[in-house]
């Protein structure tokens, strides 16, 4: 299947085909999105595909199907990836729900959500929040991280997985969703100022000299 024409939100596969990505900010969906899911699901070689970032992904599409199962969920509300940026912090329950929880990391997620993700970044910056220290979402291994304690949230960066996994290390502990925005675009600005192609947070503390001079440069020393 040769898809030669670019349209914003369909991504070429290795097999020929076409992909999309739908944001799930806090994981959470609605009914009509839910409903407009299942219709997709019954679409002949279409699949649903959970990803562990917590999105989407339709896979088997072309241009034709695409761009209308493309229409179909926008007009369900949901959001489709279009370009390189932000998205949503991948997120656990949290309180109230959580009986570990020390916060409701939903209104976290969604004050990210709804104040940083559109900012454009380099590839692979990812962000994670979870309301205790067992990390859920494995926010202490992402580059950057929002891990709830019974005093605010600590803050974590550097953390990757892959072949050679590295845990975040902490830099300071914030109590506010407007300290946790501030962070969040001020290093997804240094990230993407110091990546020519795609890097991990880790490479780029590596860099500037260790985890003391990047506090240096957000303001934590």
């Amino acid at each position: 299947m040769s898809q030669p024409l670019k349209i914003p939100g369909l991504n070429p596969q290795k097999d020929g085909s076409l992909a999309m990505t739908m944001e799930v900010p806090n994981g959470n969906l609605n009914p009509g999105i839910m409903t407009a899911l299942s219709e997709a699901a019954a679409m002949p070689g279409v699949t649903v595909h959970i990803t562990t970032a917590q999105k989407i992904m339709f896979l088997g599409l072309d241009s034709k199907s695409g761009k209308s199962l493309m229409e179909k969920m926008e007009a369900a509300g949901a959001v489709i990836r279009k370009g390189r940026n932000l998205s949503h912090a991948r997120t656990c329950v949290g309180r109230p729900w959580c009986k570990y929880g020390w916060h409701d990391t939903f209104a976290l997620g969604e004050y990210l959500y709804k104040n940083t993700a559109k900012e454009m970044t380099a590839p692979k910056f990812k962000v994670g929040i979870a309301g205790c220290p067992a990390c859920c979402s494995w926010a202490n291994m992402l580059d950057l991280g929002f891990v709830g304690v019974k005093s605010g949230w600590k803050v974590f960066v550097g953390g990757h997985g892959g072949a050679i996994p590295q845990t975040g290390l902490e830099i300071t502990k914030i109590t506010s969703h407007e300290e946790a925005a501030e962070i969040t675009m001020k290093l997804a600005r240094l990230f993407t100022d110091s990546v020519k192609k795609k890097s991990r947070m880790d490479r780029i503390i590596r860099k500037m000299g260790g985890i003391e001079e990047l506090k240096k440069e957000l303001g934590f020393s």
